[in-house]
């Protein structure tokens, strides 16, 4: 077996090998594991320390990657273009000049959306990251033209968002994040796009967003890309993660069960998980919630990401 990562010691858990450099390549350890060692590595820090090794670390306030070193990825290629003529332009040396090169797109199939540039930032959520960070995000894209997602949990993450019958009526970060890129918008180019997962659906945070906020574009969300979970954060405030239960999402341990108030108030644990439900996606549910989302006004609808069950399976609703 080839590993491709030393997968015992990262910086993104704050742990690390005794034996830096010489390490176990099957296995990540170090090349003597030491009875009595003090577990800096993985292993060790997971047998004292162990749900502080599930999370990047600090968490809330980073963004990680993996370190993993792929057996084939795009670093492994180079794209040359070509030195001879020119494609989409004439070939003359005075116009053929990079400045005039066109890169807007066009994405639909009946009501084009305009872009600038061919890309788009796909679902930035509810994080602290997210948040505080979403300014920039927002103007940049705007004023580029191109396309920026607001992601899961924005509405649902909101504590001062208003919940009337079980759906949201209110918001302060989401009306924030759609109206910061709005007003920076130019020319019709560009889009803002609310993403839903399975909680988002059920507060009618995509209903809200297309008739109070004059979004015209969402995006259906099933899962985490290719891992079998939904997403996750941690919270530190009792009465947070107890509002959260009550709007719907997995948290856990349970913030209403008096023994775990009672553990969390005497500092037993300092933070509770917050989950979202994966995505069970259909293709005539996925028609159907498509209609709904037309009916309340919707102009466009992704389709997102989806689980899978398997390596091998197709998949057939993935992006």
């Amino acid at each position: 077996m080839i590993m491709y990562s030393r997968v015992n010691s990262s910086a993104a858990t704050l742990t690390k090998n005794r034996t830096e450099d010489s390490i176990t390549p099957a296995s990540g350890m170090c090349v003597t594991c030491v009875d009595g060692c003090i577990g800096m590595c993985e292993i060790g820090k997971s047998a004292y320390r162990g749900h502080e090794v599930i999370y990047p670390q600090p968490f809330g306030v980073i963004t990680t990657a993996s370190e993993k070193k792929y057996p084939v990825d795009y670093s492994d290629f180079n794209i040359m273009g070509t030195a001879v003529g020119a494609h989409g332009i004439e070939a003359d040396s005075d116009k053929a000049l990079f400045p005039s090169v066109n890169l807007e797109v066009k994405i639909g199939h009946d009501k084009k959306i305009k872009f600038r540039y061919p890309w788009i930032i796909p679902g930035i959520g509810s994080t602290n990251v997210a948040k505080n960070n979403w300014e920039g995000l927002a103007i940049g894209s705007a004023l580029s033209g191109t396309g920026l997602t607001i992601g899961e949990n924005v509405g649902g993450m909101d504590m001062e968002a208003t919940i009337t019958n079980g759906k949201i009526s209110d918001t302060v970060d989401l009306k924030r994040r759609v109206k910061l890129y709005k007003d920076n918008q130019r020319d019709g180019y560009g889009a803002i796009i609310v993403q839903a997962n399975v909680e988002d659906t059920r507060l009618g945070v995509q209903e809200y967003a297309i008739n109070k906020l004059g979004v015209e574009i969402v995006e259906l969300k099933w899962g985490q890309g290719a891992k079998n979970i939904g997403g996750e954060v941690k919270i530190n405030d009792l009465k947070k993660a107890q509002e959260l239960h009550k709007r719907g999402y997995i948290v856990l341990p349970n913030p209403t069960d008096p023994n775990v108030i009672k553990a969390f108030e005497r500092g037993a644990f300092k933070e509770f998980e917050r989950h979202s439900r994966v995505g069970m996606v259909s293709e005539e549910g996925f028609a159907a919630r498509v209609e709904e989302l037309r009916k309340a006004g919707a102009k466009y609808v992704f389709r997102g990401r989806c689980r899978r069950r398997h390596r091998n399976e197709p998949m057939e609703n993935d992006e």
